[in-house]
């Protein structure tokens, strides 16, 4: 047990020590007591006073010894030990007597002598114990050890400790303060279940995890009794060590030690989960992505094993949510190496995607009754799934528009369920405009599309080419609206434009009635325009990815030498551009104009450049923009997706591999894949350049564009129309249904084809 003396008892058994006339006396009484085998001493029946002041005096022993000899353990994090790395170092025998009698004055303390503390483990005595184990050929003792450390709390808290001299060069490394770092020496802890792993010693591993066992039952019986029994950082350490094990991976532990595990992990008081959060954030990507590996295996196992979301799922997923975050705090800090991410795709579960009802998912999250739904935790959705619940919303949201139109025309006259468009290709724009204005609470309908005097039944096709070509002409620089960048490929919006407001409004209404729609765009904005959607802050690092030039400029800027950059750059606080032929200026402060930029306010000159080029030099257009995307898909559903995502879901998957679409094609009407004139199709496509590739998916499907899971999860069917080999191929496009006479000749298919899919425009009824 440990000596935890009571303030008066130790206070009593102090002042009936001997009387001391200096310093030299109470060092020479220490020594001569320090040795003493107290173990020999005959115990007799003592008054309170005299049995005081023996364990008074015992106490100053113990501390002198342990100051002066130490425990004999390396590494001791006891900072009144000899041992310790950042202890009080060698003190002469006065100056170590002095010392132990101020530590056992000591009030309102426990006395944690090195003795009486529980043990713990470091890099060096794991190699030492590793070796007396491969001399002796007797592992019950280091066995016995690792027990001891990763059964006891205290002990694995104490564990694998840096040295304040460590610390403050992690801290350094890391460019952080000491505060925000856990002090535990992570590559040892790494190391050290490395070496475990290593003796290949089943009774070595089986007690070490029979050790985590029995902590984590101690650690939920605590819990159970005082939810916030770790209200500190410290306790929260054993945690970060545990989740370290490898052999958390194996389905075996899942069970008795992973669950509970997680489990504790996931109900961490805030402030505690938030430390954890941080100390991740630390971690290199690679030991980051076991962790992540271990949950997600957890989740899988677990959500096929019982085929319901139970405590352990949800669990596993809130402690995957926390790992999420510490990946993006380290992107957002710039911790991490742009060169060695951890990709947010790796949060992706299959299990989840592919198992999970979804649409019974969206009914929970949008219930009052606080049930688990994985739309809280949306890391873990595919694209594809997110999509899934957008249309799962917009059908909750059209059901609802549908049915008051229904109810409205009992009273008012018959109103259509569809958001019908009916426009003249030649007037594209201006109709689009006059109908969208007129009919906003319809925008949120099923969207029926008709060209003016053209046959054609809308069941999808004819709106992908409407979307098609208004987009063509909205971005058609001689329009005004955008300017383009031949060599970045992208367009942005002309700050100069003398466009009516309704007209930006227009494109982002046309944005969100395509989401809402399942319709994927040509639409090739930089990626600050879907992080401004997503109301995500801007920075250098946006400006250098969407317009690499300037934000280069803006980089040499910073990195050059202080004291040169007013004489070599010779910039004011003020941005010039041509307008009209004429040059203009825009103050980034009041009176910027007259204020030099020097290597002093370089920081805030690019800080307010790149604020008015993404920001303000565009908020009138952008502003339009944005009112018009929010007016459709302004809404809970939209949240789910990252920018990333959102440009996805807008603009489709920009890989085109047209050998996943041949593995998923499906054959009607005397077609199979083995067919001649198939195998003779795919070879022509396959032959085919890039941009003829986009317009047999546009003649194909009514789109160049690739939906998010890519062709391989196109529903794409391919019929015999016939032998007659002059007649061309045609496609239902709402339906991705080719239709294709049956060609002896390779040169007459690719003919054909190639004429087919060359300048076709129009609908019309077969």
């Amino acid at each position: 047990e440990k000596l935890r003396l009571q303030p008066a008892v130790v206070r009593l058994s102090l002042h009936a020590l001997p009387r001391f006339r200096c310093r030299a006396q109470l060092a020479e009484f220490a020594m001569e007591h320090a040795d003493a085998d107290m173990n020999g001493i005959t115990e007799s029946p003592l008054s309170p006073a005299d049995d005081a002041a023996k364990r008074g005096s015992e106490l100053v022993k113990r501390y002198f010894m342990q100051l002066t000899k130490g425990c004999g353990r390396k590494g001791c994090p006891n900072r009144n030990c000899l041992n310790c790395p950042d202890g009080r170092g060698r003190l002469d025998p006065t100056a170590a007597a002095l010392l132990s009698l101020e530590l056992a004055k000591s009030e309102g303390v426990s006395h944690m002598l090195c003795d009486d503390s529980p043990p713990f483990l470091h890099i060096q005595l794991m190699e030492e114990l590793v070796h007396a184990a491969m001399q002796s050929g007797d592992i019950k003792p280091f066995m016995k050890e690792v027990a001891a450390v990763f059964s006891n709390s205290d002990a694995l808290n104490q564990s694998f400790l840096h040295s304040d001299a460590q610390l403050e060069q992690e801290a350094a490394r890391l460019r952080c303060s000491r505060e925000e770092l856990s002090g535990l020496d992570t590559p040892s802890i790494v190391e050290t279940y490395r070496t475990l792993l290593q003796t290949h010693s089943a009774e070595l591993l089986n007690a070490l995890m029979n050790a985590t066992e029995s902590l984590l039952v101690k650690l939920q019986v605590a819990q159970l009794a005082q939810p916030t029994f770790i209200s500190k950082g410290p306790a929260v350490r054993q945690f970060f060590i545990l989740m370290h094990n490898p052999l958390l991976l194996e389905p075996q532990y899942h069970k008795q030690v992973l669950l509970p595990l997680l489990s504790l992990i996931a109900v961490l008081p805030d402030l505690c989960s938030s430390q954890l959060v941080q100390w991740w954030s630390f971690l290199p990507a690679e030991q980051l992505q076991q962790m992540v590996s271990v949950c997600q295996q957890f989740v899988t196992v677990r959500l096929y094993h019982t085929q319901r979301i139970d405590d352990a799922v949800q669990a596993g997923t809130q402690v995957l949510g926390q790992l999420y975050e510490a990946n993006e705090v380290a992107l957002r800090s710039g911790r991490r190496s742009s060169s060695h991410p951890l990709d947010y795709h790796a949060f992706y579960n299959d299990a989840v995607n592919q198992e999970v009802n979804l649409r019974e998912d969206y009914r929970r999250w949008k219930s009052e009754r606080g049930e688990f739904s994985f739309c809280e935790h949306p890391f873990i959705l595919e694209p594809s799934s997110k999509s899934r619940v957008l249309m799962y919303d917009a059908t909750a949201q059209m059901t609802h528009e549908f049915e008051g139109a229904i109810l409205r025309s009992l009273f008012v006259g018959a109103t259509s369920p569809y958001l019908v468009v009916k426009v003249r290709r030649a007037h594209l724009i201006s109709d689009t405009l006059l109908q969208m204005s007129l009919r906003k609470e319809d925008l949120k309908k099923p969207l029926k599309v008709q060209f003016v005097a053209e046959e054609g039944i809308d069941e999808g096709g004819v709106q992908k080419e409407f979307f098609q070509l208004i987009m063509a002409q909205i971005f058609d620089v001689n329009y005004g609206m955008f300017t383009y960048d031949e060599d970045l490929r992208v367009y942005w919006f002309n700050r100069s434009s003398l466009e009516n407001e309704r007209e930006f409004e227009l494109i982002g209404i046309l944005l969100g009635v395509a989401i809402y729609n399942g319709v994927i765009l040509d639409v090739r904005f930089p990626h600050v325009v879907y992080k401004k959607l997503m109301r995500q802050d801007l920075g250098l690092a946006d400006l250098k990815l969407a317009f690499p030039g300037m934000g280069s400029t803006m980089q040499q800027l910073l990195d050059y030498e202080v004291s040169e950059v007013e004489s070599t750059f010779g910039l004011c606080m003020q941005v010039c551009y041509e307008e009209f032929g004429e040059r203009r200026s825009h103050d980034l402060m009041p009176g910027g104009g007259d204020i030099p930029v020097t290597g002093d306010n370089r920081d805030e000159y690019v800080r307010l450049y790149v604020k008015y080029l993404l920001e303000d030099s565009i908020a009138r257009q952008f502003g339009a923009f944005m009112r018009g995307f929010q007016s459709v898909c302004g809404g809970d559903c939209l949240q789910l997706f990252r920018w990333e995502e959102l440009e996805l879901l807008i603009c489709g998957s920009p890989v085109l591999d047209f050998e996943a679409l041949e593995r998923v094609s499906q054959y009607d009407d005397g077609y199979s894949r083995e067919h001649p004139t198939i195998v003779l199709l795919w070879q022509v496509i396959h032959e085919l350049p890039l941009e003829m590739k986009k317009k047999f998916l546009f003649f194909s499907t009514g789109s160049d564009r690739v939906p998010i899971k890519g062709l391989g999860n196109l529903n794409f069917v391919i019929s015999r129309n016939g032998t007659d080999e002059e007649r061309l191929p045609s496609a239902h496009t709402c339906f991705n249904h080719l239709l294709l006479p049956e060609y002896k000749e390779k040169d007459k298919l690719r003919t054909q084809l190639l004429k087919a899919i060359s300048d076709t425009e129009g609908f019309h009824i077969i």
